[in-house]
């Protein structure tokens, strides 16, 4: 970095934050987003997201909610970009909350292929679990362990593994600017030790021919070049690649394979690495569960939904999936499309089902953004003639449920999402 750059480099921590909306396009296309949110251009970093002025309510959304869009810094969507992603991957992202990489390649897959999401804190786990059940899609596992105990049972299975990293985050000092304090040289060292660490196993559940991608949101060589370069003398199957992006600068590793964005380059920052496994080794099998059988889940499913499906029942919880789900001794928070818990002689179903890809036989549309966010509170629809459970949407996407009684939709929104 010369002097004019470094000068930006302290210039841009003056400067507001940089904003971005990412679009589902599983979900919604540009024109649909637009039509309710200002989206100011599209970002450098990813073809599906642009900047916005504020974020202020668009949490709340209906379109949020719904898993149209995700709130996320604009150069974050880099690294999911450098995987060079293919319908059909199985997919590996290691450390995945809050969730907007696993999302973003959930949109890259188009409904194919396979991801397991792992996140080792259980606060920030559900949060990844909430944020990726509002996308519907049925093709993953999320899961909350420690890397060790995951990475023994997933030994050369993924195409693709993303590691992006715990790290000192100076890239959020100006969105949590507290965090100065406590940034220092032992910080940063004990992140490098971490980060290494995750890399030994994220390395053992790659397919040999498999990629790789290192990523950070911090700015100092020893948990970003010096990790990569420790990491190659470790394995010599590893090679570095170069990423294939165009956005920021090239990195300062020897060969500027890596990529650097600073908060000057249209992003609050990030780093990202590359890498493939060579070899020709085929890739591990895991086992599978059966599909299950089950009255009760039959007859919700002949008098709820278009088609039949393929589920699964664990401890009462029904999950339905194209594939068979993945037997796994680790601890899973989510696993396909969660329909509902068997409750004595009845299914209860979820939010999840209905926020899902999935048909329904009773669905209740409205256009009227005052009838949607009164749903969204917690208030029932006054709206007659629904008997049973009913699909709500807002201009044709799904919202939630509610079960009417031929005079009103009683609210099944779930309580922790509502809008107070």
């Amino acid at each position: 970095m010369n002097q004019q750059e470094f000068d930006a480099f302290i210039r841009s921590f003056s400067n507001p934050l940089y904003r971005s909306l990412r679009i589902n396009r599983l979900k919604a296309d540009y024109h649909k987003i637009s039509e309710e949110i200002e989206l100011k251009g599209k970002t450098p970093f990813d073809e599906d997201t642009y900047y916005i002025d504020s974020e202020d309510r668009l949490g709340k959304h209906p379109y949020h909610l719904a898993g149209l869009f995700y709130l996320q810094e604009p150069s974050a969507t880099m690294a999911v970009n450098a995987l060079n992603l293919e319908e059909g991957d199985w997919v590996l992202d290691l450390c995945a909350a809050p969730g907007g990489k696993s999302t973003q390649i959930f949109s890259k897959l188009n409904r194919t292929g396979f991801l397991l999401s792992n996140e080792y804190d259980r606060k920030r786990a559900n949060t990844l679990l909430s944020n990726i059940e509002r996308f519907g899609c049925d093709n993953y596992l999320i899961t909350n362990n420690k890397v060790a105990d995951l990475c023994v049972n997933l030994l050369s299975v993924f195409d693709k593994v993303l590691v992006d990293a715990p790290c000192s985050g100076a890239g959020m000092f100006k969105k949590y600017p507290d965090s100065l304090t406590e940034y220092n040289h032992n910080t940063v060292m004990a992140n490098q030790k971490r980060q290494l660490q995750i890399l030994d196993y994220a390395y053992l559940a790659l397919k040999e021919g498999g990629i790789l991608v290192y990523s950070t949101c911090t700015f100092n060589s020893y948990e970003n070049e010096e990790v990569v370069r420790l990491f190659l003398e470790k394995y010599p199957d590893m090679q570095l690649i170069d990423t294939g992006l165009n956005c920021g600068q090239a990195g300062f590793d020897e060969k500027g394979l890596t990529r650097r964005v600073f908060p000057y380059q249209g992003g609050e920052g990030h780093f990202v690495s590359r890498f493939i496994k060579n070899g020709s080794g085929k890739g591990g099998k895991l086992k599978t569960l059966p599909f299950s059988k089950n009255k009760i889940v039959d007859k919700f499913i002949e008098d709820n939904l278009v088609k039949n499906i393929n589920y699964t029942i664990i401890n009462n919880k029904v999950y339905a999936s194209r594939e068979r789900l993945l037997d796994l001794k680790v601890n899973v928070l989510r696993s396909g499309i969660l329909l509902g818990e068997i409750v004595k002689d009845r299914l209860e179903p979820s939010h999840h089902l209905y926020v899902s890809s999935l048909q329904f036989k009773r669905v209740y549309n409205t256009t009227d953004s005052k009838i949607i966010n009164e749903y969204l509170s917690g208030l029932s629809i006054m709206v007659t003639g629904y008997q049973g459970f009913v699909q709500v949407c807002y201009k044709g996407v799904p919202i939630g449920f509610g079960k009417g009684d031929g005079s009103q939709i009683k609210n099944r929104f779930p309580k922790g999402l509502r809008i107070v």
